[in-house]
């Protein structure tokens, strides 16, 4: 730390690439926060949610389907060899052969019915199935708007980074300049008035706080060289000099 470089105004300076720092990361937090892409991303989970749902349906039906289709095979295995014992010859109890045809036409009739049930399904996958189609088109249009205002976003806060970043380092540069109790100084003061530690008295008017003192509590700041006190908001203040405005403008860049 290089104290012998240590002027006054760097105090200025300080309080300055602070200000500057603290406005970035708020605007980078803004940034992160923005409320039209919390709307969107809400609206994608809502998205997937639903198509979640409708693809859960649809399992569910593709399922009882199949439990359809293991139940008629079964039932035309069963008929299959219920006629191949007909044909056979090897019956020859009428009654035996009533029971069997019976039996058919019973396993027939439940197949049928068993059909008809699995046609339902079948149109209500097909319906499904179009759902589907249409809500995973609708994700993708919020998924492409969310990546494009994400992209436009961290665009923006890649540029307000290097900024910051510009004013953490100046920061850092100036610090290295000014005393180690001078900091502790300031930094107390900051941490109780808001983060702004020091302030210009330019006549009687206090540019931290905007408000004026008395014209002998004025003129006992009589001194470019030291530091004082405001006796409104209580920060820590330096006289204005043309050096005010020239690190204004450094910090207005």
């Amino acid at each position: 730390m290089n104290n012998a470089d240590f002027k006054i105004t760097d105090l200025y300076r300080l309080q300055l690439a602070e200000n500057k720092i603290r406005f970035y990361e708020r605007e980078i937090q803004k940034l992160k926060d923005d409320e039209e892409l919390q709307n969107r991303k809400e609206e994608l989970k809502e998205a997937e949610e639903a198509l979640g749902e409708l693809e859960k349906s649809r399992h569910g039906l593709d399922s009882e389907r199949k439990k359809f289709e293991d139940e008629i095979s079964l039932k035309n295995e069963k008929i299959k060899r219920d006629e191949q014992k007909l044909s056979s010859g090897t019956i020859t109890s009428s009654k035996e052969i009533v029971s069997l045809n019976e039996e058919i036409e019973s396993l027939k009739k439940v197949n049928s019915d068993i059909e008809n049930n699995m046609l339902e399904i079948m149109i209500k996958i097909d319906d499904i199935d179009e759902e589907i189609k249409t809500q995973k088109e609708k994700k993708g249009k919020i998924e492409e708007h969310v990546k494009k205002l994400s992209n436009e976003i961290d665009e923006k806060i890649s540029v307000e980074e290097k900024v910051l970043n510009k004013y953490k380092d100046k920061k850092q540069e100036v610090i290295s300049k000014i005393p180690e109790a001078q900091i502790d100084k300031f930094n107390e003061v900051a941490e109780k008035r808001g983060g702004v530690a020091l302030g210009v008295l330019k006549e009687k008017l206090c540019l931290a706080c905007n408000m004026e003192m008395s014209m002998v509590e004025a003129m006992n700041m009589s001194s470019d060289d030291t530091i004082y006190r405001c006796p409104n908001c209580k920060r820590m203040l330096i006289r204005y000099r043309p050096e005010v405005d020239q690190i204004n403008e450094e910090y207005n860049e």
